[in-house]
């Protein structure tokens, strides 16, 4: 079998069959109120604000897919301890639709169709069943399972249905982890009251059988309880019980940057064929840099771009006005921002910085405007290192 692109890949889940009635949406902005503070982190929340005006209570059923764009940018400081597969961005593509029903749905039957889809996705992309690895919530208090986030006298049940529909899809039941932390119990407070659920990572092991070496590329979800809230407070510290949900959301999120570098046997994700000229254009302009201070920067970098380039071209960025009218980020933002400019190294020049983004421009024809943002994007990069810069 030959190599994978990136863009074929990613048209590959683009085109996937979905959920009937989905509609296609252009992603969220990196900039977004659904993340107040902070930049996208996730696929579905920016829409369901949208569409619903919150996390809960849908009066009707609304079934979406996207590319989404993410950045975490606590990802970036792990690559300092050389990790190979995070990245300062990255994008996120549902396989069947995000999908959320006013009414619960029929999770058995819904849930094993999704994870049966994944499963034979990863198949036509060369992945067999044996290789796919995936956890499970084994169940257990809510505290112990949230480590002590959440106090809530709960007890959660084993997903004992994402374990059967696993095994019914193909997966051995060898291959499945019981887990007893938020990695599958997902239990979040998105800023506002938000349903919790079952979540399962998946994996590909790289390795062998004897010698494991698993790569999370998807996540599977299906949301099955809101948040009690103790008085009229919606806090996180004021959630007392779980209730079922009389509604219901479900998805598959697979990590397309991850499981390109997978199917094509690749290193790191670094090595994505969309990235590596941009890498091999920062090495060159930092020679005596470490490998892992050359991913740090360069996911910084490319971070920042796309940052820089939803501020001032995504017609949906949240922005502030400065005093002349033009897009700022808000402090909060500005201050995160701050932790990725850090990152790039003074010796790397403006031209040579704006060289090497035109560079990432170019490979991502799916995002326009990032030739565009070039020059905002070098120009905050210098304004903070002149703002650090302390004359000797």
């Amino acid at each position: 079998m030959g190599m994978t692109s990136y863009l074929e890949l990613r048209t590959r889940l683009q085109t996937w069959p979905k959920y009937d009635g989905c509609k296609t949406v252009t992603r969220a902005p990196l900039l977004t109120a659904a993340f107040p503070g902070a930049f996208n982190m996730s696929s579905t929340e920016h829409h369901w604000l949208g569409e619903y005006g919150g996390f809960l209570d849908w009066e009707h059923d609304y079934v979406f897919s996207t590319v989404q764009s993410c950045v975490r940018a606590d990802d970036v400081e792990r690559l300092r301890l050389g990790g190979r597969w995070h990245l300062g961005v990255f994008e996120m593509a549902d396989l069947n639709g995000e999908i959320a029903f006013a009414r619960r749905p029929d999770y058995h039957r819904l849930q094993s169709w999704q994870l049966e889809e994944l499963v034979r996705f990863l198949a036509t992309a060369g992945i067999p069943a044996d290789r796919v690895h995936a956890s499970y919530c084994a169940g257990g208090p809510v505290a112990e399972l949230t480590r002590g986030a959440y106090d809530v006298p709960v007890v959660i049940p084993p997903d004992t249905l994402s374990h059967d529909a696993l095994c019914g899809a193909g997966v051995p039941e060898e291959n499945l982890i019981p887990d007893r932390t938020r990695d599958t119990l997902l239990s979040l407070h998105v800023h506002r009251p938000t349903p919790w659920g079952y979540r399962n990572e998946i994996f590909v092991n790289i390795g062998t059988r004897r010698d494991p070496d698993l790569v999370d590329v998807a996540t599977s979800e299906y949301l099955t309880w809101r948040p009690v809230f103790e008085g009229s407070q919606v806090r996180r510290e004021d959630i007392v019980d779980l209730a079922e949900l009389d509604a219901g959301a479900l998805g598959v999120g697979v990590g397309v940057e991850r499981l390109c570098a997978v199917v094509n046997g690749l290193d790191r994700v670094h090595d994505v064929d969309y990235l590596r000229p941009f890498y091999i254009a920062l090495r060159n302009a930092l020679p005596d840099t470490t490998p892992a201070e050359i991913h740090v920067a360069g996911e910084s970098v490319r971070a920042l771009h796309r940052i820089y380039t939803d501020l001032h071209f995504h017609p949906d960025a949240l922005f502030r006005s400065g005093a002349h009218g033009e897009r700022r980020l808000s402090p909060k933002r500005r201050k995160r921002s701050a932790r990725l400019k850090r990152n790039v190294p003074r010796t790397l020049d403006s031209a040579t910085l704006a060289q090497i983004l035109h560079q990432h421009a170019g490979t991502q024809p799916w995002h326009e405007h990032l030739a565009d943002a070039i020059p905002a994007t070098v120009q905050a990069i210098a304004d903070y290192h002149a703002s650090k810069h302390s004359p000797t």
